[in-house]
């Protein structure tokens, strides 16, 4: 139980101290209500909540290890910077993977409703 109680201190921490994690939260709403309103199949909605998750586990990884990064090396590193910018590579393409994946779910039922309304 301790454990469940320290990673919801974690989330907490991880959405109260980084914009964009509010960000990915909003969209991952905005994702979420599209897929009920437009009604995506169950199998789209097991790569819509997987994107998500991986999103926001990814952003959670990447604020570690910014948090971790400024703890050893206080001070401007090039070293430092490098380890950062790969750790935001990461939440990058995690990102574009999920969008990729929410274009291949919605565009085909927003490209119906265009046509048809």
């Amino acid at each position: 139980m301790k454990g469940f109680l320290y990673a919801l201190k974690g989330l907490v921490e991880g959405i109260k101290t980084q914009l964009n994690m509010k960000v990915h939260l909003v969209m991952a709403t905005l994702a979420l209500l599209a897929g009920y309103f437009l009604s995506i199949e169950p199998h789209e909605w097991k790569w819509l909540v997987l994107s998500i998750g991986l999103v926001i586990s990814i952003e959670l990884i990447n604020t570690s290890i910014e948090y971790l990064v400024n703890l050893v090396s206080p001070q401007h590193h090039p070293l430092a910077g490098k380890i950062k910018d790969l750790s935001a590579a990461g939440v990058l393409i995690a990102a574009l993977t999920a969008l990729i994946i929410g274009l291949i779910i919605f565009t085909p039922r927003i490209l119906f409703l265009i046509k048809y309304s």
